[in-house]
């Protein structure tokens, strides 16, 4: 990636986790039943400011009836950035994985939906948090705190290939 191509990094990285979500909706019928949302989740808080409510929010939208209920229930930020500092996260509560979380939560919040980030730093595999508590029979955490629940995104595309069934257990 060349210097200041973070906003481009970013982009491609929402694409696809789009694409790699949709498949997993879908059972790998679909690649495109979720797909990013206008301005990355900037026309929600720009309508929130006016006093508007609009459904789409966050990074992602469903483009498709297969994606509706994910995107009714989890508010998804998607991060792909030179250092999450996970270790902070865990350890101090700071860094900006932390930001990130205070900011998906908040939003979430608002829109009333449960807050959910998909995240990778350079190096390192994706990553998804969520609020801890949301079912998810099918998979154990790699990480757990009083707050979230940390999995791998590849173990959790993986580890079944009924996603539509298992997202319906979540949502």
């Amino acid at each position: 990636m060349r210097v200041g191509g973070g906003k481009q990094k970013g982009a491609e990285f929402e694409r696809e986790i789009c694409k790699l979500l949709s498949l997993w909706l879908t059972q790998g019928k679909s690649e495109d039943t979720l797909w990013r949302s206008a301005m990355s989740g900037g026309r929600a808080t720009i309508a929130h400011r006016k006093g508007k409510n609009v459904r789409v929010c966050g990074d992602i939208c469903a483009v498709a009836h297969e994606a509706h209920y994910f995107c009714n229930k989890f508010f998804v930020e998607i991060k792909h950035v030179k250092k999450l500092a996970l270790d902070q996260f865990l350890i101090k509560g700071t860094g900006p994985l932390a930001n990130f979380w205070q900011v998906a939560k908040r939003e979430a919040l608002k829109h009333k939906r449960l807050p959910m980030i998909i995240a990778r730093q350079n190096g390192w595999p994706t990553i998804v948090l969520i609020i801890r508590g949301t079912e998810l029979e099918f998979l154990t955490p790699l990480i757990q705190t009083e707050e979230v629940e940390i999995f791998l995104f590849d173990k959790w595309m993986s580890c079944t290939d009924t996603g539509q069934d298992e997202a319906n257990k979540i949502i």
